[in-house]
């Protein structure tokens, strides 16, 4: 019995490799692989990329000028014998020509990346300055080119905000509040243009994770279906039955199949044209409702005005080929938290209203307009702000933001004085077009004041008037003493609305007496529609 004890005990631990306390069957399992990106993002983390290109690419990469209407954007065209590049349109239509370049990180450098600019109002308010925004597409010109995992890279500028914070603390806030919503870091970017720029140091950056596959495996566990990010139209338009008119505008990253086109056509058409009855019906089976409640409602905390909501850009929307229903995933904060001055004061962002914060959605009126779903969305904002928007939570985000990106700025700052630019690059100052925005701090103290009071029901908040692409939701008129949106965004009272109207009453008369009948059968014909843009169909 001894003899055959160790001669099991031998063969146990010859099989353990010679350690007596390695049990035979129990492999060590094989440790799980950390998504792309796991190590980069953080407040606390500040890398250093360095951008080559030639003079011949970077003279290539400046888009014509143009955009935003003044004046219109120009195509960018080859030159004689060159070939044509890939471009970029943006949202306001300027053409962002793809450039080759190199990417120095970690000590490492990718020989041949894809390089461009990026932005709609921030491109404009940069396009005097070296600091823009850029996309960097590692996987361009070799399909194992990598930083960490991730196959791009998205640098914001944050020309529009002060404190280089407000992309960082908005997308930190959303996905508290269990919204998808891309991680960040931050960045200091230097370039070399061989007798242009040599190292040169542009600035601070946000590092922002992109919505691609590896996004869409994390959050949604599936990353196959279709994702688009819709720009130029003002929401969920209906264009008709012919995929061709959508593609410009639902921009998907890839071609859609005919059941997915079907599916975005069938939602569209059910948003804009269903009735009451069919849209509460068959809303269910087409979007993810507890997820949109929980967009909006972090939207409207954060007061993201620059979003689907209110421009109808900014935003991703993606088909989950499991549940076949759309979601919407946030894009492009840096004018959330009170920085967007086309859509109310500093004072007024800061009260937004929780339960309408917006101007004109479709999608959203109607499904707010069902009860069921508009108390849900109440429980909804009860449940997440205290989870999302904790003040001393939120102001100890903002610390650890400032303590990162101060010593950064003032870095950048000296920077942009010694190449004599002039700072924010000349399309309004930070905050969105002139409009001095309220510090982190303030906006946070303010909103909370704010939210309280309304889940309170002590306050309604600010309702936003029109702003953006499309029709207004109710444009002035001829003779108009004040138009609607105007009353709406000074918050007048009942009482004010009432002497207002009467006042009304008076210029109208006084007008009677003014006009000639056929100046005033033409007042009547403007006033009808005959005047300004055509209605809508």
């Amino acid at each position: 019995m001894r003899l055959g004890y160790w001669v099991a005990t031998a063969t146990v631990f010859a099989l353990a490799g010679g350690n007596l306390w390695t049990p035979v069957a129990s492999a060590a399992p094989e440790p799980k692989k950390a998504p792309a990106g796991a190590d980069v993002f953080g407040h606390e983390k500040v890398w250093q990329f360095h951008l080559s290109l030639t003079a011949k690419e970077y003279d290539a990469m400046q888009p014509a000028p143009g955009g935003f209407g003044f004046p219109p954007p120009k195509k960018v065209e080859p030159k004689p014998g060159e070939v044509k590049r890939e471009t970029h349109r943006s949202a306001f239509g300027t053409e962002f020509p793809l450039a080759e370049a190199s990417l120095t990180a970690d000590g490492k450098t990718i020989e041949k990346v894809g390089l461009r600019y990026k932005g709609n109002s921030t491109y404009l308010s940069t396009s005097r300055g070296l600091k823009r925004s850029f996309k960097v597409d590692l996987d361009r010109y070799g399909e194992a080119a990598r930083f960490h995992g991730l196959k791009s890279l998205t640098l914001n500028c944050g020309v529009m905000d002060a404190t280089k914070g407000r992309e960082a603390l908005a997308y930190s806030i959303y996905r508290a509040a269990g919204v998808p919503a891309p991680r960040t870091a931050f960045a200091e970017v230097t370039i070399t243009v061989p007798g242009k720029y040599d190292k040169e140091h542009v600035g601070v950056y946000t590092l922002v994770e992109g919505v691609d596959k590896n996004f869409l495996k994390m959050n949604y566990k599936n990353d196959n279906g279709l994702l688009m990010k819709p720009e130029r139209i003002r929401g969920l338009d209906y264009l008709g039955e012919d995929w061709a008119r959508y593609k410009d505008t639902y921009q998907p990253k890839r071609e859609a199949t005919k059941e997915e086109v079907k599916r975005v056509i069938d939602f569209t058409k059910l948003v804009n044209q269903g009735t009451d009855a069919d849209f509460n019906k068959e809303i269910v089976k087409y979007l993810d409702v507890d997820a949109f409640l929980n967009y909006m409602a972090a939207t409207a905390i954060v007061a993201n005005l620059d979003s689907f909501f209110t421009l109808g850009h900014n935003y991703c929307l993606y088909l989950h080929p499991g549940t076949n229903k759309f979601h919407f995933i946030p894009w492009d904060v840096d004018l959330a938290l009170g920085n967007f001055a086309f859509m109310g004061t500093a004072e007024q962002q800061m009260d937004l209203n929780l339960s309408k914060p917006y101007a004109q959605s479709r999608l959203a009126d109607r499904v707010m307009a069902n009860k069921e779903f508009a108390d849900k969305y109440q429980q909804v904002l009860k449940e997440l702000v205290p989870r999302c928007f904790a003040k001393e939570k939120v102001l100890k985000e903002i610390a650890d933001i400032e303590k990162t990106v101060k010593p950064l700025i003032e870095k950048e700052t000296k920077a942009i004085a010694a190449r004599k630019e002039p700072a924010g690059g000349g399309f309004g100052g930070p905050g969105g077009f002139g409009a001095a925005p309220p510090d982190l701090r303030k906006f946070v103290e303010k909103r909370s004041e704010s939210i309280a009071a309304q889940l309170a029901g002590t306050s309604k908040g600010y309702t936003p008037a029109g702003f953006g692409f499309g029709p207004p939701p109710a444009r002035p008129l001829p003779g108009d003493v004040l138009p609607p949106n105007v009353q709406n965004t000074l918050q007048m009272t009942a009482a004010q609305k009432k002497e207002l109207a009467d006042l009304q009453k008076e210029v109208d008369s006084r007008l009677e007496k003014i006009l000639t009948p056929e100046q005033r059968a033409q007042l009547k014909r403007m006033r009808d529609g005959g005047f300004g843009p055509p209605k809508m169909p």
